[in-house]
């Protein structure tokens, strides 16, 4: 059995079988008779899939999004991983024969021989496969983006180096050297000023809700990207971003994520909800 995490307690039971008693929240406990059920407290969906490879795939997937490892970065090793991860070093090499088939990982044998990142242009059949939240509304994931990226540049402004901010522009660079590009190289570029930010943002929790909610919103809505999003207008609003948290200003922060986060909020909020499908040529 494994253990429980550090400070995570059990709740006491109920000295009646079949009774759970909630006094804070006042919860109807459950007749022993089976007549009337709790009322759910939690939103619980339906588990896909549980196999613990497609977790190991989306950390891995993260970390080269992230900008922690590039194209031929040496990834940690399978024994690595697998501490890491608190899994089997089996689960780790069915994570890497899916990275391996989608070309984003390779393994080199020999003395100097490891894995090693091919490229972080990850395709959305990987993508989908380990979407934590596919089972979350898309108004609900535009919801919780905003606050989410909203703190990330609050602290990204309590914490960032000189460093830091030449990371963030050379994110609006390239992305302004890809915007004519193929939709796949243009959003890369595009996420990476996010990734960039919530790395310096140096809140790993933070950071991997971002990385969901990000590519759910791609996936979810390819037409708009391709479309309707203006590459400039992108552009702008980053450089609107970078400025406000170069100036430590939480007003300004607070109105550049506001404006960038409009656009999208905007769309979804129009279409009730709802990805629009544009079915262009």
């Amino acid at each position: 059995m494994e253990s429980l995490p550090s400070g995570f307690e059990l709740p006491m039971k109920s000295n009646h079988p079949g009774r759970q008693d909630d006094e804070n929240t006042g919860a109807s406990p459950e007749k022993i008779d089976g007549t009337k059920e709790p009322r759910l407290r939690w939103h619980f969906h339906p588990i896909a899939n549980a196999r613990a490879h497609e977790d190991v795939v989306e950390q891995i997937i993260f970390s080269i999004l992230s900008g922690a490892y590039s194209a031929d970065d040496r990834l940690p090793s399978v024994e690595q991983l697998a501490q890491a991860m608190n899994v089997s070093k089996p689960v780790i090499g069915e994570a890497l024969k899916v990275l391996i088939k989608a070309k984003i990982v390779r393994v080199q044998r020999g003395r100097s021989g490891g894995l090693f990142v091919l490229t972080n242009n990850v395709p959305d059949s990987v993508l989908a496969l380990t979407a934590q939240l596919r089972h979350v509304s898309l108004s609900e994931i535009i919801e919780a983006r905003h606050p989410v990226e909203l703190q990330l540049a609050l602290l990204a402004a309590e914490r960032a180096t000189q460093a830091d901010f030449a990371a963030l522009r050379s994110c609006i660079d390239q992305l302004r050297g890809h915007r004519h590009s193929d939709l796949s190289i243009r959003i890369r570029y595009d996420h990476m000023f996010h990734y960039t930010l919530g790395r310096i943002a140096r809140s790993s929790a933070l950071a991997l809700f971002q990385h969901q909610i990000l590519e759910q919103i791609f996936l979810r809505m390819p037409d708009y990207f391709l479309y309707e999003e203006n590459p400039d207008t992108v552009i702008t609003l980053h450089e609107g971003t970078l400025a406000a948290i170069r100036s430590r200003s939480p007003e300004k922060i607070r109105a550049a994520i506001a404006e960038h986060m409009s656009a999208l909020e905007n769309v979804v909020t129009s279409s009730g909800g709802r990805p629009r499908s544009l079915n262009k040529p």
